[in-house]
């Protein structure tokens, strides 16, 4: 699942190549992106080239992308049954391959929190928490599901595959079946390799942390600002507003306290909306019930920037936006489709 420490497995990973191909591991780092689409439109060269590569280097590849859990379980057009995860599981056998899929899976409360978050700084939503929520709990396939039955309930078809899941959060007890299991996501996964818990590897700081709760506002604020000016921001510019943003949350030492959008009602019921999936997929992975592993968190109280706060994210967003529209060339080809008008006081689309 996403936000489950996958981008900073990955930067571990690909740190540690060197070491891992002692054990007889290759991380495929560049290629994975050539994957996850191959598997979108069914191609299955790039795999087959894959297969090759491994043969002759002589190790087994690790792939690694947050986004196969949701896109190994849709369903093509025109299929009622089988699922694209279906499609890669059988092909790779008859390629001779044997698969063990290392899956982390976290509490849903936690999880929307952190997505909602990552989405938020990212300038690509202004919705609140409650209405991401709500599409979440949607039946559709989409980037915020976290229905484990959904994502992953079509590998109970497929006995040859080797599964291993993992919970991930703080606030977990590791099922008796993983009591011999580091707790720290990335030792977890070099213990599911057998790759011994004493060997040496490079560890890489928590990547995509958020950057806290005063910085979350800022961006929803500034977010809603753009909307009325009539701004609307391309990639480039979305991916600069997120430089800035971050780095004026570091300056301000804004990341001490976290963003927690979740309130007692919201997050209840979130909880009983995945309940019943959540309790047969621990049964089934684990032998217990969900709550067992994932203790539910206490709710910091709702709090709002006191007035020194306020004034604080109105300076950092005045300087988000000098800093982002700082000259016109750059706000052309910062703004996607903004026009220009020689002597007004701001864009219009």
């Amino acid at each position: 699942m996403h936000k489950t420490a996958s981008t900073t497995i990955q930067k571990c990973l690909q740190a540690n190549n060197r070491l891992l191909q002692t054990y007889g591991y290759l991380y495929i780092a560049k290629e994975r992106k050539t994957l996850l689409k191959a598997v979108l439109q069914k191609n299955f060269n790039p795999w087959r080239e894959l297969i090759q590569y491994a043969k002759e280097m002589g190790s087994t590849p690790i792939v690694s992308h947050e986004a196969f859990s949701h896109v190994l379980c849709r369903r093509p057009s025109g299929s009622n049954t089988s699922c694209l995860g279906d499609w890669l599981v059988r092909t790779l056998n008859k390629a001779g391959v044997n698969i063990t899929i290392v899956g982390f899976v976290r509490d849903q409360p936690s999880y929307l929190n952190s997505h909602y978050t990552q989405h938020v700084k990212r300038f690509t939503t202004a919705n609140s928490l409650e209405a991401y929520a709500s599409k979440a709990m949607r039946r559709s396939i989409h980037k915020s599901s976290c229905d484990p039955e959904q994502l992953f309930g079509w590998l109970k078809h497929h006995a040859s595959v080797r599964t291993i899941f993992l919970p991930f959060g703080r606030s977990i007890t590791l099922p008796p079946a993983l009591h011999r299991y580091p707790s720290e996501p990335f030792a977890q996964l070099i213990h599911c390799l057998g790759i011994p818990d004493s060997a040496h590897f490079e560890r890489i700081n928590n990547m995509n942390a958020q950057p806290g709760d005063l910085a979350i506002r800022t961006a929803l604020q500034l977010r809603l600002e753009l909307k009325r000016d009539g701004i609307r921001l391309d990639k480039t510019a979305r991916q600069r507003a997120r430089a800035l943003l971050c780095k004026e949350a570091e300056q301000r030492n804004w990341a001490q306290t976290p963003y927690i959008g979740l309130n007692p009602e919201l997050s209840k019921r979130i909880r009983d909306h995945f309940a019943s999936a959540n309790n047969r997929f621990a049964q089934r992975i684990w032998g217990c019930r969900w709550d067992q592993i994932f203790t539910s968190e206490p709710l910091a109280e709702a709090r709002s920037p006191n007035d020194a706060e306020r004034d604080d994210m109105h300076q950092a967003i005045k300087r988000i936006r000098r800093k982002l529209f700082q000259s016109r060339p750059i706000r052309d080809a910062l703004l996607n489709p903004i026009r220009y008008v020689m002597g007004a006081s701001r864009f219009i689309q």
